[in-house]
């Protein structure tokens, strides 16, 4: 089994990281401790549940744990991050002779995530209104995400 690095070294900063919540704190090392398998986890601190249930509200529970702890969880750090975010920086694909080009579809991705981390590019917002008779229908589109509200 893998070895997982807990956040803290003793109780106290455990119970400041998980705002006292000691059962959700509970769940959380019960999670490393299986694997980071939260069906288990929530099987071993409830034996009673069946399966399907313990999949459930094993993950609504992991679902509340902090996002910061997942991750160190995980392994992954912001060096992590920053490494991979330079790799698709420089992603490239072959075509069927072999020839290497950039992969300009999959940097864009990525610079896409550094414009905003620098905050060269801000969000741009670009709203639509379409109205016929007494009904209007507005969609606003910030990059990339669609939604729209009918009145």
């Amino acid at each position: 089994m893998k070895k997982h690095n807990l956040p803290t070294s003793n109780i106290k900063e455990l119970k400041k990281a998980f705002d006292g919540k000691l059962g959700l704190m509970l769940f959380y090392l019960t999670w490393i401790k299986n694997g980071l398998n939260a069906t288990k986890a929530y099987k071993e601190l409830h034996p009673e549940v069946d399966d399907h249930s313990a999949r459930t509200l094993g993950s609504r529970l992991l679902a509340r744990v902090d996002i910061g702890l997942l991750a160190q969880a995980y392994g992954l750090d912001h060096q992590t991050y920053f490494k991979q975010l330079k790799a698709g920086l420089q992603a490239i694909k072959s075509d069927i002779t072999g020839n290497i080009y950039p992969d300009h579809r999959t940097r864009a991705i990525y610079m896409d995530k550094l414009e905003r981390l620098l905050g060269i590019v801000p969000d741009e917002t670009v709203g639509l209104e379409f109205k016929n008779g007494e009904k209007s229908f507005r969609i606003v589109v910030t990059r990339g995400n669609a939604t729209g509200a009918a009145q």
